[in-house]
């Protein structure tokens, strides 16, 4: 048997996608289901791991549920991106809830990067961006003010014009890079860059 600290069990679900509420709510599941034991088996020998996946998520190699990043990975596919926790019996009986603490004190020790605003103008107005690596990167909402047909994926990824882009997600929104937003024009205007589209 391997016993995972909170914090580390919080780590893989957050790897595997799991963001603000749905990170905690992970980690007290995790904790209610398998008392953070990467090796839990139900009584039944059906379920696997740090969240009791059931070997039909798996039937090719279910063994792998014993890994934590996996099992995280499937619980991550089976709550809807962390929206739909139906499938846990000791969230819908209510029993998650006493690991709810401890979740959130991992949760929290997960130091997510954060990065600095960048003052741009998207059409002459003030708009939303952050400064990536030296990168400008505008948010998201960028993509309707221009009219450009997108659809996003989940997980700060979008498809733009048949590309798939990876945006940033800072503070719960996502921001995408600029120059992966088609037929847009940008200058200086007083030290700051504006953004305008091209037609």
């Amino acid at each position: 048997m391997t016993y995972l600290p909170p914090a580390q069990v919080a780590h893989y679900a957050y790897d595997a996608g799991f963001r603000g509420n749905s990170l905690v709510t992970a980690v007290a599941i995790a904790g209610s289901e398998s008392s953070f034991n990467t090796s839990a088996t139900s009584p039944a020998n059906t379920c696997l791991g740090l969240w009791q996946i059931n070997k039909i998520h798996d039937t090719a190699n279910p063994s792998a549920l014993y890994d934590p990043s996996d099992n995280a990975k499937m619980a991550y596919s089976i709550s809807d991106h962390g929206t739909n926790w139906r499938a846990w019996s000791t969230y819908t009986n209510g029993s998650y809830k006493k690991y709810l603490s401890v979740a959130k004190t991992a949760a929290k020790a997960i130091a997510a990067p954060s990065y600095p605003s960048v003052n741009v103008e998207v059409d002459g107005q003030a708009f939303s961006a952050i400064a990536v690596n030296d990168e400008t990167y505008l948010l998201w909402t960028a993509l309707s003010k221009w009219g450009i047909p997108y659809k996003y994926l989940g997980n700060g990824k979008f498809s733009i014009q048949g590309q798939t882009v990876q945006g940033v997600v800072d503070d719960g929104n996502t921001y995408l890079n600029w120059s992966s937003i088609p037929d847009i024009q940008v200058t200086k205007v007083n030290g700051e860059f504006s953004f305008t589209d091209s037609y």
